[in-house]
């Protein structure tokens, strides 16, 4: 059975103008009407990103001797590992 409430999140609740009790572990679906939203990147995911992005800048310098234009494109793909790792 479906049923819809209308209402909004606040700080991480739903509110709604009608008194609704939903009880603890039913199983819901969240459709978001009008302003989108921003998906939050886990500890890991973001771990991850800077991670082929370390590798990416990496595997773009080639065998031969390191010249300018490669450390242009390392300081150009560098990663911050403190701010992108949480280290």
């Amino acid at each position: 059975m479906y049923t819809t409430y209308r209402g909004y999140f606040q700080n991480g609740r739903f509110v709604s103008p009608e008194l609704v009790t939903i009880p603890d572990n039913i199983e819901v679906q969240v459709t978001i009407i009008g302003d989108e939203i921003s998906l939050v990147k886990t500890k890991a995911q973001r771990q991850n990103e800077a991670l082929k992005r370390f590798f990416a800048a990496v595997d773009s310098i080639e065998d031969e001797p390191i010249t300018d234009d490669d450390i242009a494109v390392l300081e150009n793909n560098r990663v911050n590992f403190r701010k992108e790792l949480d280290l």
